[in-house]
């Protein structure tokens, strides 16, 4: 699984990177003029089609026995939600104004903010493009890697910091990067594909450092899955007046994948920035509406699905040891672990026994990432794991 970079290598690569960014550059630009061109961002950031992406050429089985590449919750939507789906169809024929403001009303009083500081979109990869046209636009984007937006360079102005030895933001190394060529800092907490997080103080240390400087998003997509999700997320900083968006999703704990809701949390002048870019929840249907008010009051499914995680989690850690495979501890409903087969090769054989799972390469290491299912759903992959790896 090593390699060595000679210094042509090196030189080639950095040549690329130039010029990656240049086009990157570009492509933002166009995306600032074109909702068309917005659209095509969005899309190479949307969940569906990075999966859509990662299965080319890969022959799908007869059947699916474990759906595990998509990090989406197995257990719902609730039978709350459904309901609330069901009685709102009568109500599809209106426009949903009266069904926005409820939920924006629901969100802020949740989160602890204003209603102003709320934005909402149809799923948060609605957000994450508007945010990157805003700020790709004003310089370069600096972020992780890996990450959720680092695979994105030829149309994204992306700065990657590499992961520390324990596989963690290094903030001291972002913090140093920063020399006015970047408009924004990226995390992702807990990050996407590691599942691991970044201590709340650490996080918040960071933010009082920088964000006088840069605004910092904080994608905190799988924020709810984290062991104290309402201190280890970054409210207190923008409550603090801190330059800080925040982006959430209804697609992961409350099972939206397909009914499209996610919001954001800024002050207003930083969500004002981002606006002309994204339809502001106008694009949400007034049954996901309806559903989504269901899902935020309806705790009981949301404990369930907590514990539901945290089982087939602990199940998959004590298979992975067993097995003699490490892996990153993870605060999300996915993990990640080390492989020693190359990622595209693992994933072909994984879907000839009908399971689904998600290829990483970096660190001179092919990996793989397996969404927390059903406790069903886990062995079968580990009994699928078990025959190919042997």
């Amino acid at each position: 699984m090593s390699f060595n970079i000679n210094r042509r290598d090196w030189l080639k690569k950095s040549v690329l990177a130039t010029a990656g960014l240049s086009a990157a550059t570009a492509f933002i630009q166009r995306a600032e003029a074109s909702p068309a061109i917005r659209r095509e961002l969005q899309m190479s950031l949307s969940p569906d089609f990075q999966l859509e992406k990662a299965f080319v050429g890969i022959n799908p089985p007869a059947v699916m026995k474990a759906r595990l590449g998509a990090n989406e919750n197995p257990w719902g939507p609730s039978e709350k939600v459904k309901q609330a789906l069901i009685s709102a169809i009568s109500e599809s024929n209106r426009y949903g104004r009266q069904g926005r403001a409820d939920l924006i009303k629901l969100i802020a009083e949740k989160e602890g903010v204003p209603e102003n500081y709320i934005l909402l979109g149809a799923g948060s990869s609605e957000l994450l493009t508007a945010s990157m046209v805003a700020y790709g636009m004003k310089g370069k984007i600096i972020c992780g890697d890996p990450c959720y937006i680092s695979g994105n360079e030829e149309k994204i102005p992306l700065e990657k910091v590499p992961l520390t030895k324990e596989y963690q933001y290094d903030l001291d190394a972002i913090a140093g990067r920063l020399n006015g060529s970047q408009s924004l800092v990226y995390i992702t907490n807990p990050n996407n594909p590691t599942g691991a997080i970044l201590p709340a103080d650490t996080l918040t240390a960071f933010i009082n450092k920088v964000s006088d400087k840069v605004p910092v998003l904080v994608d905190e997509a799988y924020i709810d899955y984290a062991k104290n999700p309402k201190t280890d997320c970054m409210v207190a900083s923008i409550n603090a007046g801190k330059n800080v968006l925040i982006l959430r999703t209804m697609s992961k704990l409350y099972a939206f994948a397909g009914l499209r809701v996610g919001y954001a949390i800024a002050k207003p002048e930083i969500l004002k920035a981002i606006a002309p870019y994204c339809s502001g929840g106008f694009d949400i249907s007034v049954p996901s509406f309806a559903a989504a008010i269901a899902a935020i009051k309806d705790t009981d499914f949301q404990k369930l699905t907590l514990a539901n995680t945290a089982a087939s989690k602990q199940y998959t850690y004590d298979f992975l040891t067993k097995a003699g495979y490490p892996y990153i501890p993870s605060s999300a409903n996915f993990l990640l672990f080390p492989v020693k087969m190359k990622g595209s090769d693992l994933m072909s054989k994984l879907m000839a026994e009908g399971v689904m799972v998600r290829k990483w390469e970096f660190d001179r290491q092919h990996w793989c990432r397996v969404s927390i299912g059903t406790m069903d759903e886990m062995k079968i992959f580990a009994e699928a794991f078990s025959k190919i790896a042997s």
